[in-house]
């Protein structure tokens, strides 16, 4: 119940004030189209919360708690931020109050509006402050709701992450109190002479915490003993900022803070250096603020500071457990050859103060990294490798855990770690060093794992509670599993349907025994589907009336390049098609777009690259979406490839295609991608490039304002993967960059950018405009002066949309009437 589910509140609820139904006057998109999304279940899975999204007219979006067993609807519209309680209540926010519903009776009870509110899921209590200050628990159960504790002049507190403990101050007092969320015992800890502070740090057990006092001096207090201790830091002549503190499992901690220079470099109100070995170019956009750093160690068992050495090029990492840090120098390794530096960390032995050796080189190391529940071992990438390292023997074992776009996890044990391999999932036993297969599929596989516990820096599954994943073959296909004592049990077999896994955490309940999600296909409206007594039954059903949809038709492709690639494609089909008449087609690029052969699509005006499929096809247009990706010839001529063979494949299947109204259309890659077949082809009549490379040689040597490095690396690398440097094969840039076929455009084209496109810099789009300019091609390009790397606000994605729809309507079925285009595409007029 946090940011996500606030903007989507947001966007559903608060987005449009008017009706979007009525659009120019050959427009007009049905306002019944609708889709579910699951957004919430209960626990104990009795109750599912789901939006019903009008996206072309959000003044009739609607939501509803549903019983997972008698499908009971209770319409609950314009709640959100929910919780479900275990006596069939739904609490939630409605505007700014905060409201419960007895979805029972269908009653809404408002407790008003709440300066702060926590759900506490293991005592079923509502924690909360009003707006007269007073601090209030109230706790539901099976005869209704009472409030069980309540505290007057209260206007802030704070629970621990397992929300067992509370803390709070009473107003004009410093004196911080405790209260047990269990027992209901209150507890007076220390007056820490401020205002308790928001960030304050907890240790593992949650039974003391850390937290930094205005005065910069650190205060521990042992919440279950009931002790405290302040701890003075060193003097400074300067402020002090960004205080950090973390513990250890032991209770020692580490802190670390900066004391700001007083003075600045003068220079830099009128100067801005760039050196040649600078390994700090991101602060060119993110200013670096200089000062002296300072770490210190506190040990608990003496009550002492000890001082680390500390600086811009010595810095720690607190993994948690005691008596060690990891130490390195964040740009030792920068090269700028990937957006993250690779790091090389080494293990301190705070003891001796003498360094073990190297533990690992790794890009993301920190976010990475996996620390067993037993806190003894650490299980962490090291370049290619997945190793875990025993901080009692100091020994590591290599994990054989070979596919890099997944991580390996613990069991809550601290014995085992699964992963996968891209067929199976394995756990790999750290005392045998044995593997043993948890799987036994025979295709190659893509897993995502539902229900793993997420703690600070560690993720582990429970074994006394079933295990939900789900698993995608190549064909996308998708199935949901459940392991539960070494038993895997098949909850959805596999379907060609695309079953929503992006939201598949929000609807599983508790105890695992409940799951809801989506079903959709191309022809197929999202479905809501629930597994409940080991059972898959139909939740509800689309509310989208079938006359909009039953006419869809598809066809899938599969074909090889002449390197003899697997390579597919997809073809829709218009509305009212009929096989004697030929109709004009869009092809839509972006690399591989397979797994978009089952999603069912709504027309609609609000896109952020301005295409739409499903309007499309009801515009009387076929679209096919063929796969892309980069040969050893380059992005460029490898496009042009896969493309044309596809085109040449599907207009052979389907002679109402009409070879001669061929249009072309992709944005940012697929921008790329389209502006550079048009400069090397003359199959398509009309062809629009959004936010995309022009000139690669140019882009090369760009420092890209978004990601704060040089553009070099994605040239070499990940997308246009051109896998050598300029020098080494300059023909190969030149031979792959749009601009340098500008003079062979036959093809019209529409240009379209963000002035505040920072991915991939606008001035590429008016490059090529530019230069199509120079040779008198039919161009026009679209600044939209507000937006980014894509359009997000709504009239702008409507005027965009709009204008791709006349571009292709012009030059593809001789709409010639378009004033816009007229305008701007007749070199003898101005």
């Amino acid at each position: 119940m946090g940011i996500k589910k606030l903007v989507f509140l947001l966007l559903s609820f608060c987005c449009s004030t008017i009706s979007l139904a009525v659009q120019r006057d050959s427009i007009s998109i049905d306002p019944r189209w609708n889709y579910w999304h699951v957004d919430a279940i209960a626990p104990n899975g009795n109750w599912t919360f789901v939006y019903q999204i009008y996206p072309n007219n959000l003044n009739h979006n609607k939501a509803y708690a549903v019983h997972t067993d008698t499908k009971q609807k209770v319409e609950v519209t314009a709640i959100g931020l929910t919780q479900f309680t275990n006596n069939d209540f739904l609490i939630g926010k409605k505007e700014l109050e905060t409201v419960e519903v007895n979805l029972t009776s269908e009653k809404q009870n408002s407790l008003g509006v709440l300066k702060q509110q926590d759900w506490i899921e293991d005592n079923q209590t509502l924690c909360y402050i009003t707006e007269q200050n007073e601090l209030v628990l109230k706790k539901y159960s099976k005869k209704g709701s009472q409030i069980i504790w309540c505290k007057k002049g209260i206007s802030k507190y704070h629970l621990n992450p397992a929300k067992t403990r509370l803390l709070y101050q009473k107003e004009g007092n410093t004196i911080l109190f405790q209260l047990d969320l269990k027992t209901l015992e209150e507890k007076q800890l220390v007056d820490i002479t401020e205002t308790l502070p928001y960030q304050l740090e907890w240790n593992s057990q949650e039974n003391a915490i850390a937290l930094s006092l205005k005065e910069k001096d650190i205060l521990y207090i042992d919440a279950k003993k009931g002790v405290s201790r302040f701890i003075e830091l060193p003097k400074a002549n300067a402020s002090i900022s960004e205080v950090q503190i973390s513990f250890f499992t032991n209770d020692d901690f580490y802190i670390s803070y900066r004391i700001d220079h007083a003075t600045k470099d003068p220079t830099k109100d009128y100067l801005d250096i760039w050196n040649g070995n600078d390994r700090q170019l991101k602060y060119k956009v993110l200013e670096k603020k200089e000062g002296d750093l300072k770490a210190f160690i506190y040990n608990q068992s003496t009550d002492k500071l000890k001082e680390l050495p500390r600086s811009y090029k010595y810095e720690y990492l607190n993994i948690g457990i005691p008596n060690y840090l990891l130490v390195y120098d964040p740009l030792e390794l920068q090269d700028y050859s990937q957006v993250f530096e690779n790091v090389r960390y080494r293990i301190l032995d705070l003891k001796t103060m003498q360094e073990k050796g190297d533990l690992a080189t790794a890009v993301n190391f920190q976010s990475l990294y996996n620390k067993a529940p037993n806190g003894k071992f650490l299980l962490y990438p090291n370049k290619d490798i997945w190793e875990v390292y025993d901080f009692e023997s100091h020994k590591r074992t290599i994990i054989p855990h070979t596919d890099t776009r997944s991580t390996p996890f613990w069991t809550e044990d601290s014995k085992s770690i699964f992963y996968q391999d891209g067929q199976n999932i394995l756990a790999y036993n750290l005392e045998n060093q044995q593997t043993k297969a948890i799987t036994n599929f025979k295709e190659k596989n893509r897993f995502r794992f539902v229900n793993t516990i997420r703690k600070p820096n560690s993720t582990f599954v429970v074994s006394n509670n079933p295990f939900i994943f789900s698993s995608h073959i190549e064909d996308y296909k998708t199935s949901y599993y459940s392991l539960f004592k070494n038993k895997i049990t098949k909850l959805v077999d596999s379907s060609e349907n695309k079953l929503n896994t992006q939201y598949l955490n929000n609807g599983v309940s508790k105890d695992r025994k409940t799951v809801v999600w989506t079903e959709e296909n191309y022809n197929l409206p999202q479905t809501v589907k629930v597994y409940r007594n080991e059972k898959v039954s139909t939740l509800l059903e689309p509310e989208v009336p079938t006359e909009l949809y039953s006419w869809r038709k598809q066809k899938v492709i599969h074909y090889k390049d002449k390197f003899g690639v697997d390579l597919s494609g997809i073809l829709w089909y218009p509305k009212d098609y009929n096989s004697i008449k030929k109709y004009p087609m869009v092809t839509w690029i972006y690399e591989r777009l397979g797994y978009l052969r089952s999603e069912f699509k709504i027309p609609s005006l609000f896109n952020q690259s301005g295409f739409n499929r499903a309007l499309k096809n009801d515009e009387g247009y076929f679209v096919f979406m063929p796969d892309t990706y980069v040969s050893e010839e380059g992005p460029g001529l490898s496009a042009v490839e896969c493309v044309t063979k596809g085109i040449e494949v599907i207009t052979a299947m389907e002679p109402s295609i009409d070879k001669t109204k061929l249009g072309l259309i992709g944005t940012s890659f697929g921008g790329y991608e389209t502006s550079f077949i048009l400069g090397n082809s003359k199959l398509f009549a009309a062809g629009i490039s959004g936010a995309g490379i022009h000139d690669l040689i140019n882009f090369t040597y760009e420092y890209n304002y978004n990601l704060r490095i040089p553009n070099w690396y994605r040239v070499e690398g990940p997308q246009q993967d051109l896998r050598e440097t300029f020098d080494k094969n300059p023909s190969k840039y030149y031979n792959n960059s749009p601009i340098h076929f500008a003079q062979n455009f036959e093809t019209p084209m529409l240009l379209w950018t963000g002035l505040k496109d920072y991915n991939v810099h606008w001035e590429q789009t008016r490059h090529m405009y530019i230069a199509l300019q120079r040779y008198k091609k039919s161009v026009i390009a679209l600044f939209y002066k507000n937006a980014g790397h894509s359009l997000s606000v709504n009239n702008e994605q409507k005027d965009l949309t709009i204008k791709v729809l006349d571009w292709f309507n012009y030059y593809l079925i001789e709409k010639k009437e378009t004033e816009w285009i007229n305008k701007g595409v007749n070199y003898n007029t101005y």
